[in-house]
Formats: C-alpha cells, structure tokens, sequence
C-alpha cells in the first residue's frame, strides 16, 4: 500500500483535533430578521458580534457579503472592542468591494472587512442588505459555518405578508405569531456547543440547526413562478432559457466541417465535446438572470467563458445543430438526496447535460475539461437530479457506480540486490474516483510525476522512471459498462529495503509507508463511510541468488463495521508473494464502537511493517 492509494482512503479517517479550551472564536449574539415587504421588495437586517481569541478565529469575524443588481448593502457600521474599550467604530467606508470577477459578466460584488487588533477582541456588525427586483427564496440561516465555534444566542425572524404562503426546511420548528399585517416566523437557538472536528463525522448540516426558506410562489427579475413541487421549479427554469437561441454562422460551420466525416452520433457528441473543451472556459461567477438563467450561447461563442448553466446550455445548442437531443440538468454536488418535500430553486448549485442515447443516458460535464466523456464524476454520481423540461421538472437520480469497481491496486515486483538494495517495478492500476487524479497526469512535468507516485516510498528512492502510462479516458462506446481507468507502469531504486545481520537478510516487505490514522482520543462523533473503497498491494520479492526463505510473517484477517483488512504471504517459485488489501465498508459506525476502528487502523500500520527473513545458503 502506498502513500496515495492508502492515504486516498485514510485521509477521511484523520483527527483533525478537537475543541479547546478556549476555541478559536465565539459567536456571542446572532440575530437576523428577513421581512418581505411585497414579491419584489424585502430587507435581511443582521445583527451580529463575535469575540476573536486567536489568529484562526479570525475568519468567523470576517464580515462578508455578496451583492448584485438585485441585493445591495443599503447600510453597514460597527465597532472592534479590545481590552474592555472600543478601539474602532466601523462606518461603511470601511467595506472593501470588489468584482466577483473581472470578466464580462452580470455584476457580481463581494463586500468583506477583516478586523485587526490585539487578541482576544470582539466585532460587532450591524447591516442590511436590500432586496428589490427579485426574491426567489429567502437567506439561509446557518449560526455555525465552521468547526470548534460556540454559539451562545442566535435568533431568525422571517415576517411576510399573512397572505402570502412561504415553506421552508429547518432543524426545529419555528415559532409562529400573527400580527397585524405579517405571519412571523422566528428560530431561536441558546448555548451551542462547538463542533470537534473529526474524519469521517457526519456533514455538518446533520449536526448544526439550520432554517432555509423560501416563497411557494415569486417574482424574479421580471419572471412570476412557483416551486410546490419540481415540476413548477423545473417550468420557471424552462421559462429562463434565452429565446431562439443563435450560434454564430463560424461556429455552425465550423460543427458542421468537424462532423462531416462521423458515422455515429457518438462520434458526434465526441467532436463537440473536444469543440467545448478547446474553445471555452468555465468560471465561477454566476451569469444570466440572478444566476438561474443561462448565458445565450451567442454571448459564450463570442467570450469564450460561462458558468457551468451557460456551458450546459451551449453544449445543448452545439448538439442540437447536429440534431441531437438533450435535456439540461440542475443538481447539487454537495447533497446526494434532496430535502424531501422541500422543493426550492436555492437547494441546487450546479448544472450539466443529460443526452439519452440508445444503449445508454449520458451525462456530460461542460465545466471540466479534463472529466472524460461518459463519466459520472463523484461530486454527480448518485445524486438527485431535476431534468428541466419544456412541461416542467422531473426529478431523478444520477446512477451511481458499483461499489465493486472504486478500486486502487498496485502491483510491485521487489528484486533484491545482495546489499539490500531493491530495484522496485510498480503497476499501478485506478479506476473511478481513484482515476480522477490521473485525469491530467500526461501533461505533468516530470519532477511532479515523480513526486506524484513516490509519495510514501520509504527511504530515498532514485532512478526513477516512468515506463508508460495509458488509459481509457476517451473510450466511451455508448453502453453503460464504460468505468474510466488509468494504468502507469514506473521503477525506482531504492537502499535500506534489506538489513544484512551475518548470513540473514531482513527484508522490508512493502515498500511504500501506510498510516491509517486514527484519532487517540475519545471519539464523539459516528464515523460514517459514503462509498466502499479497495486498496489493494500485491508484492512479489525476488529472493536474490544464494539466499534462501527462512521465515514468513504470518498473514491475518481483521474485521469491524466499516473496514475489512487482508493480509497473506505465501513463498513461489524465485520469491515471496505478499498481498494486502483494505476494503473500507459503506456504514455508520457509532461513536462508542470507535475503539474497533482504531485497533483495526493500528493493526494494518503494524502489518505494513512485515519483514521477512531470508538466510545465505550454505
């Protein structure tokens, strides 16, 4: 096992530390109040003060905020408290604003003021911003954004028009009170503790309250809506989509002078996707209408840049000149299931394309040049989906792969000198996700694809070299098996794998270092595991001449919930085979049954320290 395959799967498993004493920064008082005046008109009011103990509690009193043409900051002031005195008072000017992005796109800002003063002090922020032109869905209420950052008292009040019907997807239930004009809605959250960081723990949104809201029906730059279910979301997206869209005569031609030769609509999409991926650039920012509604593709032919709806949707229009068909597709890379009876256009941050195809359905990121055609990458893979149809939206899941195939092996052949030296031959072979990382690796400098596939070597590998490297990247034929795939044979040299004592050799039998970390202390989250995951290490040892095998580690089998390990060494013909292999197991381990874990994690780094012996002949 080596320092990448086995750290792919143990980095999840990492202590990153536990709440202190004294944490980083407290969040003291957070109250937020969001009033919808009408469909168009509405203020989000914050009050906000956070106490800074240390350097890297810095970032929880950072003030920032993001504007457009349809949210501004309409007021701002403060003060930084030190040593028990006010050392600043905060005025608006003291905001710095600056564009999201310097490329041709809607007006996007970012508002930010970063303190500075002796610790421990305390900011206070008062602001509010406006709303005009366009309310789609209501600011997210989320007191806790970081890790080991108490809350002592925090509050949201939402208050709209008693006539008007709002839903909304919260870890408590509000209080609700009718005044006389508006139905009020308020969340109050006291003495939150901070949240230790731990691998492998539960997402946050599972373990801090949140409230997201949102109006059944709205008005957006224009546009009226509703968004009961995603049928109706999925209607109001059709509704965005830039009205016969145009592609410039050069591009058409130049679609029509690529394809002219391809016998298959596979070939097709391939060319167009190569033609996506040479000719544009993806960004961040979000464009078109509020940033639901896609950039015309005349705009992104003319710029050469899109976010990931503008890209989606060009790709669409590219397609649809060859005749074609697809479906545009919003998701959320971040949550694979939906909240359940809470359909809101604010739940999704990203786009792709969906084109059926005779054997198979495609789906096709239009952002990343370096994702192969045909492959559901993992922030997709398994995800609730929306298909934005011309009668509406159709909610579906993205398919998942099979757990069987997220699988990283190594094949290695250790060829013993008499010294102890080794000459160390590696076929390393990844598929999925564990692929994802070889996406770009033919165009790595050398020095970097060293560095790249020697992390974890133990001691002080030289002479390497790369044999070859393939893949199958751009092999997807149009049926369903397609699972992309790289294979990269590399050698090293290496001193110190054998310790010569008299006529022994003790001989290092893995060459690469593993530790699968565990935490020491008491463990106080569930440890929960996504997707099954194999590392595999197979390693042969050639015995050098004169040398016999006097002795072999015993092999073993361990187990708990969620990580099956394997280890075996057997002797053939002119050496020693050793294999290894660490399947971690989709689950929830509960916290108390943590100690299971940690034994198992200690017993693999101890077994990835096997030697065997091996005695001069006589």
């Amino acid at each position: 096992m080596k320092g990448l395959s086995i750290a792919a799967i143990a980095a999840s498993m990492l202590l990153a530390g536990v709440a202190h004493a004294q944490p980083a920064a407290e969040v003291l008082e957070m109250e937020a109040k969001f009033t919808l005046s009408s469909p168009t008109e509405a203020r989000y009011e914050v009050h906000q003060r956070v106490r800074v103990n240390k350097q890297n509690g810095l970032k929880s009193g950072t003030f920032v905020v993001y504007t457009d043409e349809f949210r501004t900051l309409s007021s701002f002031s403060g003060s930084i408290t030190s040593g028990g005195k006010v050392i600043r008072k905060l005025k608006k000017d003291d905001v710095y604003v600056s564009l999201e992005s310097d490329a041709l796109a809607d007006k996007s800002y970012v508002n930010a003021y970063e303190p500075t003063a002796p610790y421990p002090f305390e900011v206070e922020y008062k602001y509010t911003i406006s709303y005009r032109k366009a309310i789609a869905f209501f600011p997210s209420f989320i007191p806790m954004e970081d890790y080991d950052v108490p809350v002592r008292s925090a509050s949201y009040t939402i208050a709209v028009p008693w006539t008007k019907k709002i839903q909304y997807k919260a870890s408590s239930a509000p209080e609700e009170t009718l005044s006389k004009n508006d139905m009020v809605y308020r969340w109050e959250f006291k003495d939150l503790p901070g949240i230790s960081r731990e691998g492998s723990m539960p997402p946050l949104s599972e373990l801090v309250p949140f409230v997201h809201a949102s109006p059944l029906e709205f008005q957006f730059a224009g546009t009226s809506g509703t968004q009961n279910d995603w049928n109706e979301v999925g209607q109001w997206l059709w509704s965005l989509m830039p009205a016969r869209p145009a592609l410039p005569a050069n591009v058409q031609q130049e679609i029509a002078n690529l394809t002219k030769d391809c016998t298959s609509d596979l070939e097709k999409i391939r060319v167009v996707y190569d033609y996506l991926r040479l000719h544009t650039r993806y960004i961040s920012i979000q464009l078109g209408i509020g940033g639901f509604a896609p950039t015309a593709p005349e705009r992104v032919a003319a710029s050469g840049f899109g976010d990931c709806k503008a890209l989606s949707f060009y790709m669409q229009q590219l397609l649809a000149l060859l005749d074609i068909g697809s479906e545009y597709v919003i998701v959320n890379t971040n949550r694979p299931k939906l909240y359940d009876g809470y359909a809101s256009v604010g739940q999704m941050n990203h786009a792709i394309l969906c084109v059926p195809m005779q054997q198979d359905t495609l789906w096709v990121e239009c952002t990343n040049p370096s994702v192969p055609l045909g492959y559901r990458h993992e922030d997709i893979a398994g995800h609730e989906a929306v298909l934005i149809r011309h009668d509406g939206g159709k909610l579906t899941r993205i398919p998942a792969y099979p757990d069987s195939l997220r699988v990283e092996a190594d094949r290695m052949e250790v060829r013993l000198a008499a010294d102890g030296s080794a000459r160390v031959a590696v076929e390393r072979t990844t598929r999925l996700d564990r692929a994802e990382r070889f996406f770009d690796f033919a165009e790595l400098k050398a020095d970097d694809a060293r560095k790249f596939l020697l992390s974890g070597v133990q001691g002080h590998p030289e002479d390497f070299r790369v044999e070859s490297f393939s893949d199958n990247f751009r092999n997807y034929d149009g049926t369903p098996g397609y699972v992309p795939e790289a294979r990269v044979r590399f050698s090293f040299g290496v001193s110190g794998v054998g310790r010569v004592n008299g006529d022994r050799m003790f001989v290092r039998v893995f060459p690469y270092q593993v530790a699968m970390n565990a935490q020491k202390s008491a463990r106080k989250h569930d440890m929960v595991v996504g997707r099954a995951t194999t590392s595999r290490d197979s390693v042969f040892v050639v015995v050098p001449e004169g040398y016999a095998v006097e002795h072999l580690p015993e092999g073993r089998t361990l187990s708990c919930s969620v990580a099956d390990f394997r280890q075996e060494f057997r002797q053939v013909d002119g050496g020693v085979l050793a294999v290894c292999e660490i399947r971690m197991k989709p689950g929830r381990m509960p916290a108390a049954d943590y100690p299971e874990y940690r034994e198992l994690a200690k017993a693999v780094n101890k077994a990835y320290e096997s030697s065997l012996v091996l005695k001069k002949n006589p």
